[in-house]
């Protein structure tokens, strides 16, 4: 585990020098078939997380966002998010994290996590079993025992899986919750790891969104499950995520579920 930790965190810093390499106001962009953005940034990230990973594990796979590699017997597959917040950083804000996680094929949970932040330098991570941590110091949940006057995250209309993120959006208000829509819900969630929301809520369906965001979560005491309250696979495509503190776990759900 700590070789493939190792490998993880590598990748975030050469990562990041890529991002930053090409991040400002005069970013060019194209438009992918979903109506979202793609820089030259989220190619070249992705492509040198496969050449990485290859060349130190040539049978593991890789899913990307915008490139994979898959191995057919392969026992893991490395799953990212080469820039999430394309969209921010197409503009030249400074909203966007880079997310790596590996999961086993077995079970489609993560057993590993990296999410870094190249702008504020703040790299999470955490491994299965050993807890997580912000730049080598571990984080915690927050202790909120209710919504009430608690920072959340929201991310994702729900068109696509049959729910209602707008409408859910205003139960959350209506339970006290103050609730930002940051365009990354790796942004927004890795802060529930880090003590500061009490949730977050993801209304797609793509597992590189969350995949790092479920054990490093976990690993700092909270819950994540998909939008039913139930486990989900994090190799490929689900019902979102709820990410939470745990305690407020029940709640966000009963919100969710509140407008299917």
């Amino acid at each position: 585990m700590e070789d493939y930790l190792n490998l993880a965190k590598k990748i975030a810093e050469g990562s990041a020098q890529i991002a930053l390499k090409y991040f400002g106001f005069d970013i060019e962009k194209t438009w992918k078939n979903d109506s979202t953005p793609l820089t030259q940034a989220d190619t070249e990230i992705n492509r040198f997380v496969i050449d990485e990973i290859n060349r130190v594990y040539p049978g593991h796979s890789i899913k990307g966002e915008e490139e994979s590699d898959e191995k057919a017997e392969s026992m893991y597959v490395w799953v990212c998010d080469p820039i999430d917040g394309t969209m921010q950083f197409s503009c030249g804000l400074p909203i966007f994290t880079f997310s790596l996680a590996l999961v086993e094929k077995s079970n489609g949970l993560p057993i590993l996590g990296i999410v870094n932040d190249p702008i504020m330098k703040n790299m999470y991570w955490a491994c299965k079993g050993e807890g997580a941590y912000r730049n080598g110091r571990k984080i915690r949940v927050s202790s909120d025992k209710n919504l009430n006057n608690t920072f959340l995250n929201t991310d994702g209309s729900g068109k696509d899986i049959g729910f209602s993120g707008d409408l859910t959006l205003g139960a959350l208000c209506e339970k006290g919750a103050k609730v930002m829509k940051l365009l990354s819900v790796i942004y927004g969630g890795i802060q529930v790891a880090n003590g500061k929301f009490s949730g977050t809520v993801f209304f797609n369906p793509y597992a590189h969104d969350v995949a790092a965001l479920k054990i490093i979560t976990e690993e700092a005491g909270g819950k994540v499950t998909d939008l039913d309250g139930n486990e989900r696979r994090y190799d490929k495509d689900g019902l979102g995520c709820i990410i939470s503190n745990r305690i407020v776990h029940g709640e966000i759900l009963g919100c969710v579920k509140k407008h299917l």
